[in-house]
């Protein structure tokens, strides 16, 4: 692997730019790369107080190899990725900064900013600046939020692409990043593509114009743009109001119960990343937030049921039906 020594000489174009409720202040020496992450996040007028730093250059000699797969190893307050077999990025929690190499075709590709690398960067930095991810996907209506939590595999996507072809605004089908500033709630998405599994094509036919395709976790998937594929529209940050634990049977049912604050936290607590005994002050900012989360509506959901089904009970549920 090479070795880089980056100095500020030589990321001479600096931009800034909102991104789930934070500022990323970028360094590079490549206004595609700039570009490319404009058309991500929106243009900051000034630092927020959640922020981060990017430090990206691009060296022309690189090819990549979009073949090879991703790897990650951390080691304390650091964690290292690399992508696309020569491409590096490093994340230091303890500056909540990252610095990266790419190569020009990657510079100019903004898949691999919106689906790789700013998820990846907020899952890895954001705690840190008080960001918290939740594995959850996100609905907006009226400005108030409802978020479906669950396992991988629990059906998230494919409820919450059946609610947005239901009049729900779109915040996140995966991850929620959620803000607390006195005492306020906030949910961010990312307009990341969705992501649904081949199996999906049973239920939205809509799918059948795209090609499933190897995903960051090894599985092949559809992953596409939920405006172009299902006319979904987006909001990219919402209010919290409810939250909905989704629990997959095999009986053709689907019922609401409520669900407790407490358990409701003891999920979120168990289900976080593990972080250094250094960082003791994030993590206790952490589970702040996760306390405030969970003291919302909290019901468990458990359905059976298809996806278009299943968020019309949602959407009678929502409605007090």
């Amino acid at each position: 692997m090479r070795n880089y020594s980056i100095t500020t000489q030589e990321l001479q174009i600096h931009a800034g730019f909102f991104v789930a409720g934070a500022t990323c202040k970028l360094a590079t020496n490549s206004r595609v790369v700039a570009d490319s992450l404009f058309r991500v996040g929106a243009p900051a007028c000034a630092v927020s107080p959640r922020s981060f730093e990017m430090s990206v250059l691009v060296d022309s000699s690189i090819v990549r190899n979009t073949e090879a797969a991703p790897h990650f190893r951390g080691l304390h307050h650091l964690v290292f990725a690399v992508f696309n077999q020569r491409e590096t990025f490093s994340f230091d929690l303890s500056r909540n900064a990252m610095f990266g190499v790419v190569s020009p075709e990657t510079a100019q590709d903004d898949r691999f900013w919106n689906r790789l690398l700013l998820p990846i960067a907020i899952g890895v930095l954001g705690t840190m600046i008080e960001v918290v991810p939740f594995h959850a996907a996100c609905l907006d209506e009226s400005g108030r939020a409802l978020m479906i939590v669950g396992p991988s595999g629990s059906g998230k996507s494919t409820l919450a692409v059946a609610l947005a072809k239901r009049g729900f605004s779109l915040v996140a089908d995966d991850w929620t990043y959620i803000t607390l500033d006195s005492g306020q709630l906030r949910a961010h998405g990312l307009r990341a593509p969705v992501k649904l599994l081949p199996t999906a094509t049973d239920f939205f036919p809509e799918l059948g114009r795209f090609e499933p395709a190897k995903s960051l976790n090894g599985e092949i998937a559809y992953e596409v743009d939920a405006a172009e594929a299902f006319s979904a529209q987006f909001r990219l940050v919402s209010e919290p109001s409810q939250l909905l634990f989704l629990q997959r049977v095999e009986e053709p049912v689907c019922d609401f119960s409520r669900f407790s604050g407490g358990e409701a936290k003891r999920f979120f607590e168990t289900s976080a990343e593990r972080l250094p005994a250094e960082f003791a002050s994030a993590a206790a900012k952490r589970s702040q937030t996760i306390d405030e989360l969970t003291k919302l509506d909290c019901w468990l959901i458990r359905t059976g049921l298809p996806p278009d089904a299943t968020a019309q009970a949602v959407r009678r549920f929502c409605d007090g039906n």
